[in-house]
């Protein structure tokens, strides 16, 4: 698997450079709103918009995970909440036949007898 890998990672490098040496001699220009970039290689361009694209991703996803992380320990608090009180009323009527056994001992009878 790590050979796929790296045949995989030696293509896009080559992909990368053909299309670089191929483009290093067109010069563009970029509008944005009333900036005007100076010309540049088109590759640069390429890449530089690459690069914003990929450190916008980043931000996004980092944002995503952390509000995924506080959903997380949301649901987690309730699920604990709701297992005690699962428990809790699992308990419940043992604890009751344990008052209801305590009852001839204080001096009343119990309900049945």
């Amino acid at each position: 698997m790590w050979i796929l890998k790296w045949i995989l990672g030696a293509l896009l490098i080559v992909i990368i450079l053909g299309f670089a040496l191929q483009n290093q001699h067109q010069m563009v220009q970029v509008y944005i709103l009333n900036w005007v970039s100076p010309e540049l290689p088109l590759y640069l361009i390429v890449y530089i918009a690459f690069a914003f694209g990929l450190f916008t991703w980043l931000v996004v996803s980092i944002f995503r995970i952390m509000q995924l992380r506080v959903e997380c320990r949301q649901w987690k608090r309730k699920t604990e909440e709701l297992e005690e009180e699962l428990n809790r009323l699992r308990n419940l009527s043992v604890e009751e036949a344990v008052k209801a056994e305590e009852l001839p001992e204080t001096g009343q009878e119990k309900s049945g007898e």
